[in-house]
């Protein structure tokens, strides 16, 4: 039985490259001769082993949101005091939103909602996104309830929702060159303010 041919690429380094170029400048403004340049791929290769551009940029968004989960669940998971896992939670995503110069803010969040529109699939994955920092936080919030630690009137649900406002906003921030000592900041006070 012929074997095909090996590829002659990293698959791990060309999916870097193009999701820093869509990081950059998101999909409507990316051209093909953009990614490969970014992926270090021709054309054909880049369609052959990752479609077109439009399922590229959702691969970059699952490759950066599932880093975004893990991210979450770790920092939130790790710490016995919900305050110090929020917060926690929130400085990594600083981190990342301002690891590089300029600062890029969140790939999703400064990216996805001007496709979200005019390509349903990527208004899916916003979506998705949405609702599981919406989950994630809110059950951190129930559990941290049921130990006593918050008030009993507290609405987890609602709170998830206000505290991932924060997280976009600081993405935002972020994205316009906002340092991250004002982010750090905001972040904070959001969490003891919402959270008591």
């Amino acid at each position: 039985m012929a074997r095909g041919r090996p590829r002659q690429f990293d698959e791990d380094e060309a999916l870097t490259g193009a999701m820093l170029l869509f990081w950059e400048k998101g999909l409507s403004a990316t051209s093909l001769d953009d990614l490969a340049i970014a992926m270090n791929m021709n054309r054909p290769s880049i369609y052959n082993a990752f479609g077109n551009k439009d399922a590229i940029y959702r691969k970059s968004l699952a490759r950066f949101c599932g880093q975004l989960d893990k991210g979450m669940q770790e920092t939130l998971d790790a710490s016995t005091s919900v305050d110090v896992g929020l917060n926690a939670f929130f400085e990594q995503a600083i981190e990342v939103y301002c690891g590089s110069n300029p600062q890029m803010g969140c790939l999703m969040i400064c990216t996805a909602p001007s496709e979200a529109v005019s390509n349903p699939e990527v208004g899916k994955d916003l979506k998705d996104l949405i609702s599981r920092l919406d989950v994630g936080l809110s059950q951190r919030l129930a559990r941290a309830q049921r130990n006593g630690e918050i008030s009993v009137d507290l609405q987890p649900k609602l709170t998830a929702k206000l505290l991932q406002a924060t997280l976009q906003t600081i993405a935002l921030r972020a994205r316009t060159g906002e340092p991250k000592a004002s982010l750090r900041k905001l972040a904070r006070y959001a969490v003891k303010t919402l959270v008591h």
